[in-house]
C-alpha cells in the first residue's frame, strides 16, 4: 500500500514539473513574438531605420553568415543535451527541457541583435522562423 502512495505522489510531482515546464515554454515563444513587435515598433518609429551600428553590407552579411552558423550549432547542441542530461537522471528532465527552450529562443535574440545592428527586418524574420521550428521539434 505504501509503495502505491510514493508512486501515485511521485507521479504527482512529475506532472507539476511537465506543467511547469511547459509554461516556461510557452512563455518562451511568447518572447519570441515580442522580440518581433520590438522589431516593428523600432521600424515604425525610427524610420528608414538603418541599424545602430550602420553596418557595410558586406559585414551584414557576413555577420548573418556568421550567426546562421552560431544558429546550427545550436541545435547540435540542443540535440546533445537532450541526449546528456536526462541519462544520467530522471529529475534532469526539467532542467534539459527549460536550457532546451532558452537555446530555441537564443536563435531569435541572433536575429534581434542582428537587426538591431545592421537595420533589416527580414533578417530578424528569418531567424524567428528558426527560432520558431527549433521551439516546435523541441517542444515537449
Amino acid at each position: 500500500m505504501r509503495g502505491s502512495r510514493d508512486l501515485a505522489r511521485s507521479l504527482t510531482t512529475l506532472k507539476a514539473r511537465y506543467l511547469a515546464v511547459n509554461f516556461i515554454g510557452l512563455a518562451m515563444i511568447a518572447a519570441v513574438f515580442v522580440y518581433a513587435g520590438v522589431v516593428e515598433v523600432i521600424k515604425w518609429k525610427l524610420a528608414p531605420f538603418a541599424g545602430f551600428a550602420k553596418l557595410a553590407p558586406h559585414t551584414a552579411d557576413l555577420l548573418k553568415y556568421a550567426l546562421l552558423a552560431l544558429a546550427a550549432a545550436q541545435f547540435g547542441v540542443i540535440k546533445a543535451i537532450q541526449k546528456i542530461l536526462p541519462a544520467r537522471s530522471v529529475e534532469n528532465l526539467a532542467t534539459a527541457a527549460i536550457i532546451t527552450f532558452a537555446l530555441c529562443e537564443s536563435v531569435a535574440v541572433l536575429g534581434l541583435v542582428l537587426f538591431l545592428l545592421s537595420g533589416q527586418g527580414l533578417d530578424f524574420y528569418i531567424f524567428m522562423v528558426i527560432s520558431l521550428g527549433f521551439f516546435t521539434l523541441f517542444f515537449p
